[in-house]
């Protein structure tokens, strides 16, 4: 949350932007009335309301950094994360968003098929904030997820030395200590986490509660106890039923008991309950991907195998 003085000197830089990168020509006529009106409808969480004034603004001048932060803002709050990375990369090297926009470009890539990009995006938050958990913590996401190890551990070590408790590294931390089979610590770590957000001394972000009962799930799975896991992933999709990463986690795990048709009957349906991209795509590529292993007859994963064997699974860590 910005201050009224970094707002008020936000406001002064770009207008002053818009007089010095615009040199002969005008600022969109009655774009700060619209702009002020965006601002107290996302003030006041309506965001889809404002779409349509924001396309128009773009329409008239797509450099604007504060429209594009703005549009961005509301595609990832309406649930279209990969319709707001345009937005977002064109926005993100101005000083006064880096930061913000920094994060959520990571937060709208760390799901694609290049993580590598997530990290790139958190990199402009981190040179905005270094000491920033938060993004510490969204760092090593990133870094775990494009295999880069070490690099999550790093960051996860960072994270605890500047704030041991806060909430946003629970997840990251267990993550990577599976990865270096330190499963005493893993579990140690788990077992806090649960204990403090049951707690509830401390206001959990829902985001953060959805990682940690995926989390848990992925953690009996890789013990040994599929069918508990089985259970515990139904309720994390019945607590967060249309929350991106949880519904395609528990693809990816009905996918690893080779249950196919089940995982593709649950991304079709979010895809025709919500309409979101991010789920269409899913299920385009999943398509192709199916269609592929059928055309070619391609043998099963080394998960697969072993389940078919009657033998341990292997590590199942979510993609968080």
């Amino acid at each position: 949350m910005k201050s009224g003085v970094e707002y008020t000197r936000r406001t002064f830089a770009l207008s002053l932007l818009c007089g010095v990168l615009v040199v002969g020509t005008a600022c969109p006529q009655g774009s700060g009335d619209s702009l002020d009106e965006i601002r107290g409808l996302h003030a006041r969480n309506r965001f889809e309301e404002s779409l349509e004034d924001l396309r128009a603004l773009m329409d008239e001048d797509p450099t604007d950094p504060e429209v594009n932060y703005l549009f961005a803002k509301t595609l990832m709050q309406i649930g279209e994360p990969s319709l707001a990375i345009w937005p977002l990369r064109r926005v993100v090297n101005f000083p006064d968003y880096a930061f913000d926009a920094g994060m959520m470009l990571a937060w709208a890539t760390i799901g694609s098929r290049t993580p590598q990009d997530a990290v790139d995006a958190v990199n402009f938050a981190l040179a905005a904030e270094p000491d920033n958990v938060d993004a510490l913590a969204l760092r090593a996401h990133a870094n775990f997820k494009a295999g880069h190890y070490a690099d999550a551990l790093t960051d996860v070590e960072r994270a605890l030395e500047l704030d041991p408790g806060n909430l946003a590294i629970l997840v990251p931390r267990v993550l990577v200590l599976l990865e270096f089979n330190r499963i005493d610590e893993a579990e140690a770590a788990l077992d806090a986490s649960n204990q403090l957000v049951e707690s509830g001394e401390e206001q959990v972000l829902e985001t953060t509660q959805a990682r940690l009962c995926l989390t848990n799930a992925a953690f009996a799975f890789d013990n040994g106890d599929p069918k508990n896991a089985e259970v515990m992933f139904a309720d994390c999709l019945d607590a967060y039923p249309i929350d991106p990463l949880v519904v395609l986690t528990v693809v990816d795990f009905y996918d690893a008991i080779e249950e196919q048709e089940r995982a593709t009957d649950l991304l079709r349906r979010t895809f025709e309950d919500t309409r979101s991209t991010d789920f269409g795509y899913a299920l385009s590529r999943r398509a192709r991907r199916l269609d592929n292993e059928e055309r070619h007859d391609l043998p099963r994963s080394a998960i697969h195998q072993k389940l078919a064997d009657g033998t341990h699974p292997g590590r199942f860590v979510p993609a968080l």
